[in-house]
């Protein structure tokens, strides 16, 4: 007996598909990939800042000598290539230009690991956002908070945060996007560290300090990582009282954020934590040792420069060398802070400003570049409180970038593209020369190659740029 078999509908519908589909497959074993790999994240797009790197996430691991040799950008930039499984991240060696546009292009022809291409031309464009500045008010009174202003429209500041307790120090992330800041508790004397978006306004607290103060955060220039100080209070029953000042890290990468100390040793103390550029050394300083430490992280050496002044001191931007200040007692009373620059490598020492100028300098700023030193100095000779002067770290030849008797310049940081310096500035005196009781600081900017200033905010104080 012969039996049939009778195909049910549903049967002719899988029948139908897998047909479907084998035609599907000869055609791509014919035709070729037409998809290729793809470009799923690119960044900066639309805008960007002045400290943004260049951004490329693939759909799968690349052979990445074939993406680098085809990425670029117009104008063209230079820098450094680094990845991250299927991230390419393009890091360029100087500040973008505000309100200039930047075009990346990643020509065709790219190939996966698995030998898959990037089929088709990818590009995308950005403009560079104008620098803004970050700062406390009110200076006189209290709960000061952060507060925003574009120093093309100084009469339009906008405050960040509300704090009800106080901000008592920031920090601005390297991509501009994030503040860090240290804020007191409402309930102790405890101080937290919290973080800001600027764009969303959301807040994630990164420290959890009980019974202790974590302030004075300060960014890592890859923008994951925070160094912080902190002090234990140890004020339980057996309190062995307050602990000294201690160096620690935060790592935003994981979540909630990791903390530990910076050194194993427990006996390494330190304040006023400073990154190189690169993130290869941090400097401190350590009053037990009395001497700025410099941390090289590559290979865990540290070195110790005697400072007994107990301030930091600037740590060049390649890390290579330390500009700090030294106190000299002059014969008959009085005393002088000598400029000095130490070669870390050689050990060998630069003196800038020597105790028979009769000037005494305090603070000192390297420009981006690391040629130029920009440096708090009084010469009671010339001119009326500290004004800031523009250093040749090699010869000491300087060149006055303000020269107004009324004004003492406390503190002062240069922009990015190292074109702007802004100022925490006093008005000592007023227009008729006379002490001013009324007077509150100031914060300004100053062209570097004009020299003119410009005021952004009264009664404000600790500016910062916002790239």
């Amino acid at each position: 007996m012969t039996q049939t078999t009778a195909f049910t509908r549903f049967d002719r519908i899988v029948w139908v598909a897998a047909a479907v589909l084998l035609i599907a497959v000869g055609a791509t074993i014919a035709l070729g990939d037409r998809v290729g790999v793809e470009v799923v994240r690119a960044s900066p797009v639309g805008e960007g800042h002045t400290t943004s790197p260049i951004v490329i996430a693939f759909s799968e691991p690349m052979d990445r000598p074939t993406v680098e040799s085809v990425l670029r950008t117009e104008p063209p930039l230079s820098g450094t290539i680094t990845w991250n499984s299927e991230t390419v991240t393009f890091t360029p060696d100087g500040a973008l230009l505000p309100g200039s546009t930047y075009t990346v292009i990643l020509e065709g022809g790219a190939r996966a690991a698995s030998g898959r291409q990037v089929i088709a031309e990818h590009r995308f464009s950005f403009e560079v956002a104008s620098l803004r500045v970050g700062y406390l008010f009110p200076a006189d009174g209290s709960p000061q908070n952060i507060w925003l202003v574009d120093p093309a429209v100084p009469d339009a500041p906008r405050q960040i945060t509300q704090s009800p307790t106080g901000i008592f120090d920031f920090a601005v992330s390297p991509n501009g996007n994030e503040i860090a800041f240290s804020e007191a508790n409402p309930i102790d004397s405890s101080y937290d560290i919290k973080l800001i978006d600027l764009e969303t306004g959301g807040l994630r607290q990164l420290t959890n300090c009980l019974d202790a103060s974590c302030t004075n955060p300060v960014w890592h220039p890859n923008g994951r990582q925070l160094a912080y100080e902190r002090v234990e209070y140890n004020s339980g029953a057996d309190s062995i009282g307050q602990s000294p000042t201690r160096i620690w890290l935060l790592d935003l990468a994981t979540s909630p954020a990791s903390t530990r100390p910076l050194f194993n040793e427990s006996q390494i103390l330190g304040y006023s934590p400073q990154w190189s550029a690169d993130g290869s050394r941090i400097a401190l300083y350590d009053r037990a040792s009395v001497s700025t430490l410099v941390h090289d992280l590559t290979d865990g050496r540290i070195l110790a420069v005697p400072n007994p002044s107990g301030a930091i001191g600037a740590l060049s931007p390649d890390g290579t060398r330390l500009a700090y200040t030294e106190l000299i007692l002059i014969d008959g009373g009085g005393s002088r802070s000598s400029l000095k620059i130490v070669d870390l490598a050689s050990g060998s020492e630069t003196v800038l400003t020597a105790p028979d100028q009769g000037i005494s300098d305090q603070r000192a700023q390297w420009s981006p570049d690391g040629m130029t030193l920009a440096v708090g100095r009084q010469n009671p000779d010339v001119i009326r409180g500290s004004q800031i002067v523009l250093v040749d770290p090699d010869t000491g030849a300087a060149d006055l970038l303000t020269d107004d008797p009324r004004y003492a310049n406390a503190f002062f940081w240069y922009d990015p593209t190292g074109t702007q310096m802004l100022v925490q500035r006093f008005p000592e005196l007023g227009e008729n020369m006379q002490p001013d009781p009324l007077a509150r600081p100031e914060i300004w900017t100053f062209d570097m190659a004009t020299g003119a200033g410009i005021m952004l905010a009264r009664n404000g104080f600790l500016p910062r740029w916002v790239p």
